[in-house]
């Protein structure tokens, strides 16, 4: 004996379900045969595919889970891209195997020897660290290399402030040479070497006629052992010699205790070294 509902019992396909008859009406007296589906295959070998996933966790297998403040417990292995439109937090350590493209950069480590919270910054941590940079380097402040400080590159071909932590260029150096040490200054001093003849000799005191050469700055100050004398051919020795500049006479004093012997009027004292002319 059939048993007959009293109202029928109707069954509608709803969003992502779908009845093989829905819409039919069965209230008991003939058999009817409803197949639910969905559009993923949700076995546990299914692959299941939403729009939009709401929820206040996710769990993925025993030990992995992604929590409603976006927190990922676990290891995570993505393939292919990942877009991020705020912010990204990692609490522990990122292995990358590629490249990071980056418009800014900041790094804050309280642990290590390469950040500190201070904001300084140490690449390497020993002597035989080597770092490549390709392009420009743009600093402000000091450079210290070996403990040697320098706040600037000087283009000041006359090194006129004399700084301790100026790096000079090139051409700054080459300006300085050229002035100084070159065809200007120096190099003459360094070659002059001219012949002169006592014009008279008195007291152990041979005149000449002539200037002696004032040295640059930064060469030693002209003195006896920048000539050669010689006395009737015989060299002196310069131990018992002084010379002085008075006016426009080149003098030379011997000392006739340390020479061994007194300069007679019309001996013949020659003179080479550096005169101005």
């Amino acid at each position: 004996m059939a048993t007959q509902l009293q109202n029928s019992l109707t069954i509608i396909g709803g969003t992502g379900v779908t009845a093989s008859n829905s819409g039919n009406s069965w209230n008991g007296t003939s058999p009817i045969v409803q197949q639910i589906s969905v559009g993923n295959d949700i076995s546990t070998t299914g692959n299941v595919q939403f729009n939009m996933i709401t929820a206040s966790s996710y769990k993925f297998g025993d030990d992995h889970s992604i929590q409603s403040n976006g927190q990922v417990l676990g290891s995570v292995t993505h393939t292919g891209t990942t877009s991020v439109s705020t912010t990204l937090t990692i609490s522990g350590n990122t292995i990358v195997g590629g490249n990071i493209t980056a418009e800014e950069l900041i790094a804050e480590l309280t642990s290590s020897n390469t950040i500190f919270k201070s904001g300084s910054t140490r690449f390497g941590d020993t002597i035989d660290d080597t770092h490549h940079i390709t392009g420009s380097l743009y600093e402000t402040g000091s450079f210290v290399l070996n403990g040697y400080s320098s706040n600037e590159t000087s283009n000041d071909g006359l090194l006129g402030d004399n700084s301790q932590t100026a790096i000079v260029t090139e051409g700054a150096l080459k300006t300085y040479a050229d002035t100084n040490i070159g065809t200007t200054i120096v190099e003459p001093y360094l070659r002059k070497n001219f012949n002169k003849n006592a014009s008279t000799i008195s007291n152990n005191t041979a005149s000449f006629s002539a200037f002696s050469a004032s040295a640059p700055d930064g060469i030693t100050a002209t003195n006896e052992n920048d000539f050669l004398f010689f006395n009737n051919g015989q060299i002196m020795e310069h131990d018992a010699l002084t010379i002085q500049q008075s006016g426009s006479d080149f003098l030379l004093i011997v000392d006739p205790d340390s020479i061994g012997y007194n300069l007679a009027s019309d001996d013949e004292i020659k003179a080479w070294g550096k005169f101005n002319a």
